[in-house]
C-alpha cells in the first residue's frame, strides 16, 4: 500500500509473513549535485552515531538493545541522476517474542527521533562530533581508493562522464571536499534537506498498516514542491574509443572498459540486455569467463556488469600488464562473435535459468523488498515477479544480437606496474 504522507512525502507499506523481522527504510532523494555529494555521506555519518537523545554510540547501541537487538544503519547511493541518503532499522517482530513491548511502534519512534532531533549545539552539529565523523570518513574514503580495483574503476568512470562532474564523483563523495565543510554549513543544509528532499518511507512486514500511517502521518513531515528526481542519466556516446594510462607499483595491471549501451531499467531492450551482459561477461558460463580468462588464460579475472540508470557497460579485467593489447583484442572478439549470433541456444536457456534462479533466490531477503520498493518509486512502475520471469524467458536470440550491436566502446583506463613500449 502506497500513501502520501505529505507532498512529495510517500510511504510505502508492505505486508508479509515470509519474515520474523520488520524492516524500516527512510529514503531521502534529491538530484545529483556535486557540491552536495560529500556534504549527505557526512551526514549520513553524523546521524547513524548519534541524535539528541543519543549523543554517542554508546547510547545509541543501548536504544538498540532495547529492542531486543535491533540494526541500524545509515549510507548513500546514487541512482542515475539522484542522490539518495538512507536509514534502515531492521527489528524482530514482536510476534515472535515473549514480550508485549510494542518494538515496531518503538523502531519508528527512533528513527524519527534521529531524523528531528539531531545532536545539534548552538546552531550547528555538535563540534567534537563531526570533527570525529570527518575524520571517519576521510578514513573510509581512503582505504576505498587503496585499492587498485575500486581506484582504476573510479578513474574510469572520471573518462566515461567527462561531461559531467557530479557522475564522475564517489556516491560518497571526496576526501578533498571534506576540506571545506563545516559544522554550521552543514546543520543549515540538512535543514533544507529536511525540507525539500524527496522522501520514501518503506515499512515491510508482519505490521499493522494503519498503525504505521498514523505514527508516519503524525512524524511531522511538511509538503515539498521540488519537482521528482529524473530516474535516469543518458550517458553521451563519443563513438570512438580513448585509453587512459597510469602506472603504479602493483603486481597485477587493471584493464577496465566503458562502453555506451543506450538500455534504461525496465525499458526497451532491458530484459534481453540483462541476458546479453551475462553472455557477455556477467557470468561464469560467459564468453569473458570462459574465453578470456579459462582457455587464453589472458586475464586472473574477466567480468562485464550494466548500468542501467545511466546507460553504460562496463568491463573490469585483471591481465599480466604485457599482453595488454591481446586483452583488449580478445574482449573486443567476444563482443562481436555476440553481434554475428556465435552462442548457442541452449546457452542462452542455462544463462536464463541462472537469472531466474537468482532472482527468486533474492525474493528470500527482506532488504530485497525494501530497495526495490525505493526503485519502483523513483522509476514509477512496478513489475510483478511472475511477469519479471516471464519477459526473461521470452527473450530471443535475435534480441540479444540487437542489444550486442548497441554496444560502444568509448573509454578504457590501463593501470599496469610497468611502462608500456609500443610495438
Amino acid at each position: 500500500m502506497q500513501t502520501q504522507i505529505a507532498e512529495g512525502v510517500e510511504l510505502t507499506t508492505i505486508v508479509s509473513h515470509q519474515f520474523k523481522t520488520n524492516q524500516i527504510i527512510v529514503n531521502f532523494r534529491a538530484p545529483l549535485d556535486r557540491q552536495t555529494i560529500t556534504q549527505r555521506a557526512l551526514i549520513a555519518n553524523l546521524l547513524e552515531t548519534s541524535s539528541a537523545d543519543y549523543p554517542d554510540q554508546r547510547a545509541l547501541a543501548h536504544a538498540l538493545a532495547t529492542m531486543y537487538g535491533a540494526s541500524f544503519g545509515a549510507g548513500v547511493s546514487r541512482k542515475g541522476p539522484t542522490h539518495n541518503l538512507r536509514l534502515s532499522l531492521t527489528v524482530a517482530n514482536e510476534q515472535y517474542l515473549a514480550t508485549n513491548q510494542p518494538l515496531t511502534h518503538d523502531a519508528i519512534a527512533f528513527l524519527q527521533r534521529i531524523i528531528f532531533k539531531p545532536l545539534v549545539h548552538a546552531g550547528q552539529f555538535d563540534q567534537a562530533t563531526f570533527d570525529r565523523q570527518v575524520t571517519n570518513l576521510k578514513a573510509a574514503i581512503k582505504s576505498v581508493a587503496d585499492d587498485k580495483q575500486y581506484y582504476a574503476a573510479q578513474q574510469l568512470n572520471a573518462a566515461l562522464f567527462s561531461q559531467e562532474p557530479a557522475q564522475q564523483v564517489p556516491s560518497f563523495g571526496t576526501a578533498a571536499d571534506l576540506e571545506t565543510v563545516d559544522a554550521h554549513e552543514l546543520y543549515q543544509y540538512y535543514q533544507d534537506l529536511l525540507q525539500r528532499d524527496q522522501v520514501n518511507i518503506i515499512v515491510v512486514g508482519d505490521i499493522d498498516e494503519d498503525a504505521v500511517l498514523a505514527q508516519w502521518q503524525a512524524a511531522g513531515f511538511e509538503d515539498r514542491f521540488a519537482p521528482r528526481p529524473r530516474p535516469f542519466y543518458q550517458h553521451r556516446n563519443t563513438g570512438h574509443y580513448q585509453e587512459q594510462h597510469e602506472v603504479q607499483t602493483l603486481s597485477q595491471a587493471k584493464l577496465n572498459l566503458g562502453y555506451d549501451l543506450p538500455v534504461f531499467y525496465r525499458g526497451e531492450h532491458y530484459y534481453a540486455a540483462l541476458v546479453f551482459n551475462e553472455l557477455f561477461g556477467g557470468s561464469p558460463l560467459s564468453k569473458l569467463f570462459m574465453n578470456v580468462r579459462e582457455k587464453a588464460s589472458l586475464a586472473y579475472y574477466a567480468s562485464s556488469a550494466l548500468d542501467t540508470f545511466r546507460g553504460v557497460l562496463k568491463v573490469q579485467a585483471g591481465i599480466d600488464g604485457q599482453k595488454h593489447d591481446q586483452v583488449l583484442t580478445i574482449i573486443a572478439e567476444q563482443l562481436t562473435a555476440i553481434q554475428n549470433g556465435d552462442f548457442t541456444d541452449e546457452l542462452v536457456d542455462q544463462l536464463k535459468l541462472g537469472l531466474i534462479n537468482d532472482f527468486e533466490s533474492s525474493l528470500d531477503s527482506q532488504r530485497t523488498f525494501s530497495i526495490q520498493a525505493l526503485i519502483d518509486d523513483l522509476t514509477q512502475e512496478r513489475v510483478q515477479d511472475a511477469d519479471w520471469i516471464e519477459r526473461i524467458q521470452a527473450v530471443t536470440r535475435d534480441q540479444i544480437i540487437a542489444v550486442a550491436k548497441l554496444v560502444t566502446l568509448n573509454n578504457g583506463f590501463f593501470l599496469s606496474g610497468e611502462v608500456q613500449h609500443a610495438n
